[in-house]
């Protein structure tokens, strides 16, 4: 992580500095991707002033202290603060998005991971992917239209007509061929 000291109306003691990059290395075991962080100290008459901002993939970070006495406790309450906002972006991706975390796969990848276990025992091809969709009713003309916007090879769609499903597919000649299923 690149640290950057930034001082108004100041210069940044190398104590500050030393401080501050010993503890800023200790966020990276809260978001493994953080890739940059500013650190702004300013003196403004008798206040002194710390501002950390910490930068990552779709993650921004900042918090802020501010002391009478000494620099140090105005940094350690900008560190808290950061801290603090990063535990809880941890706690959130682990809880409510598992796909963003290093734990867990999504839906889609688990589902086909499934059938592959099962179509390993038999000769066939693996089903690499499984979705599901609404079928929407309309007529073998509205369809053609559709499959032309779309950039799919093929459209699952409940024929309005006979009220079954049907299937309009792009043939390697340029026409659409059309499957209508008949259940005896």
């Amino acid at each position: 992580m690149e640290i950057r000291f930034i001082g108004k109306h100041m210069t940044v003691p190398a104590a500050v500095k030393e401080h501050l990059e010993e503890k800023l290395v200790k966020l990276e075991k809260y978001a493994s991707r953080l890739v940059e962080s500013q650190i702004v100290l300013k003196k403004e008459k008798y206040l002194l002033k710390a501002e950390i901002t910490v930068f990552g993939k779709d993650l921004r970070i900042y918090g802020e202290g501010e002391s009478k006495e000494n620099l140090f406790s105005a940094t350690d309450q900008a560190y808290t603060r950061v801290e603090k906002q990063l535990k809880k972006f941890r706690e959130k991706t682990k809880a409510h998005h598992p796909e963003h975390g290093n734990k867990g796969t999504p839906l889609k990848v688990k589902t086909a991971e499934s059938l592959n276990k099962n179509s390993e025992r038999s000769d066939r091809p693996a089903i690499m992917q499984s979705e599901k969709f609404a079928v929407k009713p309309m007529s073998a003309e509205e369809a053609s239209m559709q499959l032309n916007i779309s950039e799919r090879s093929f459209l699952v769609f409940s024929n309005a007509a006979t009220q079954k499903v049907n299937v309009i597919y792009q043939m390697s000649d340029g026409n659409h061929g059309l499957i209508e299923p008949e259940f005896s």
